[in-house]
């Protein structure tokens, strides 16, 4: 059984349902007027399993292509059975996980580690010395480089070495 469940319909044809118990569970509806791509036009449900942090399972059922005319239905289920999903991805199986060895992952976190602790340094100093706008402007920047270096690389390192999720947690880092 589960938590949260989906169940969506198109043209009042066999419908699809979908189910998760932690995460996030969502219906696309993706439609493009362009000729050209109108085989984006499509109705899928999307589920975000988040029971494994930092890796996540994202299972897919797609719906089919739409087109004009057609009506979808969505309607909220309580817990039940679910329909097997069209595609299944797991993040700890993605190529750009990084680190096989975990003495470089170890040494990637201090990295960013000592990183993190000098911008935010800077950042400080900079409060009282400089204008409010130049201040905002630096955070800002900051802000972006912390966000990327989670993106490319304390995420795919962590979903590679969960076992180091709590180091990341200590040094502050996630």
């Amino acid at each position: 059984m589960c938590d949260m469940r989906l169940q969506v319909s198109v043209n009042n044809n066999a419908p699809v349902r979908a189910s998760l118990d932690q995460g996030w569970l969502s219906v696309h509806l993706n439609l493009s007027s362009d000729d050209a791509d109108r085989d984006s036009s499509k109705l899928r449900i999307v589920a975000i399993d988040k029971s494994q942090e930092p890796n996540s399972i994202i299972s897919t059922w797609e719906l089919g292509t739409l087109s004009i005319g057609d009506a979808a239905q969505i309607q909220v289920l309580n817990d039940g059975e679910a329909d097997p999903p069209s595609e299944v991805k797991r993040t700890a199986e993605s190529p750009n996980n990084l680190f096989a060895d975990i003495a470089g992952a170890r040494e990637l976190l201090t990295a960013i580690s000592v990183c993190d602790r000098e911008l935010n340094a800077v950042l400080r100093r900079s409060q009282t010395a400089e204008p409010e706008d130049e201040f905002k402007k630096l955070a800002l920047g900051i802000g972006a480089v912390f966000a990327e270096l989670d993106r490319k690389l304390i995420q795919p390192t962590l979903r590679r070495h969960p076992e180091l999720l709590v180091d990341a947690k200590e040094k502050g880092l996630i």
